[in-house]
């Protein structure tokens, strides 16, 4: 059973991981998305490894994360329950999508967010 959290807002913020620089940003279009509905984010990385991390205000917290859909053209891991990796395979370029799914609880309920991420490698 789904239950929407209305004051649930997730902020979407990719950042490339580098051992020189874990905070560049990567080219993201995010909009925030309300626990219990589906989101969807379009990003472009260059070939380097891209967290995207996800961020809840006030009463909201996460309580678990799980990849939906791999993608085809890279390789995607859970980074705790508040983000992923994806990396794009050598030489890929092009598009790629990956759906993962993050549970979450605030004080008005709790639900599960599908965020479909399309992503183009350049």
């Amino acid at each position: 059973m789904r239950h929407p959290l209305r004051a649930a807002f997730i902020a979407v913020t990719a950042l490339a991981v580098t051992p020189s620089s874990a905070s560049a940003l990567c080219s993201v279009a995010a909009r925030p998305f309300v626990m219990g509905q589906p989101g969807h984010i379009t990003m472009s990385v260059s070939g380097e490894p891209c967290r995207i991390s996800l961020q809840a205000g006030g009463q909201s917290r996460y309580d678990s994360l799980n990849i939906v859909e791999r993608p085809r053209g890279g390789r995607l891991v859970a980074d705790g329950r508040t983000g992923v990796v994806y990396t794009p395979y050598p030489g890929f370029i092009g598009t790629d999508r990956f759906v993962f799914a993050v549970t979450g609880t605030s004080s008005i309920g709790s639900g599960t967010s599908e965020l479909f991420v399309d992503v183009v490698v350049d």
